[in-house]
């Protein structure tokens, strides 16, 4: 396994992982920037970031720090963290910016927001932890 596939505590190559990762737009916010991945990018949020810089295997603090996430078909979920966890600090940054990713990405109003994912061993989309509702309420 890849080193950071061992941090997530997943397989990566892993069919149903690719093919999830394909069908979502990952997103990341630093220093307040909204940076969107290509699309049907089908390589981890940590991949990505060691892509831009901000990461390396020797120093991936950043994975902690930054507000990252994706959109799919069912809504924007936003975490941080290799344990895909999010806390007030997570929640007041994608509330600041959920006008810059619903214009960027001409999204609906009605399209749900989702806080936190419930990590498990089996491959596949995870439940989130919280369900916000509709991002109208919030813009």
């Amino acid at each position: 396994m890849d080193y950071y596939d061992t941090k997530y505590g997943i397989n990566s190559k892993d069919k149903i992982i690719v093919e999830l990762h394909r069908n979502r737009r990952m997103f990341a916010i630093k220093e307040d920037k909204l940076y969107l991945a290509p699309l049907h990018a089908e390589y981890t949020h940590a991949k990505w970031f060691e892509k831009l810089g901000w990461i390396t295997k020797e120093n991936d603090k950043a994975m902690d720090e930054l507000v990252r996430g994706f959109i799919d078909s069912t809504g924007i979920y936003f975490y941080k963290g290799y344990d895909f966890s999010y806390d007030k600090e997570a929640e007041k940054i994608i509330l600041k910016n959920l006008n810059k990713i619903i214009n960027l990405l001409h999204l609906s109003k009605e399209t749900c927001l989702f806080g936190g994912l419930v990590k498990q061993k089996i491959p596949g989309k995870w439940k989130p932890i919280k369900e916000y509702g509709k991002v109208e309420q919030f813009l």
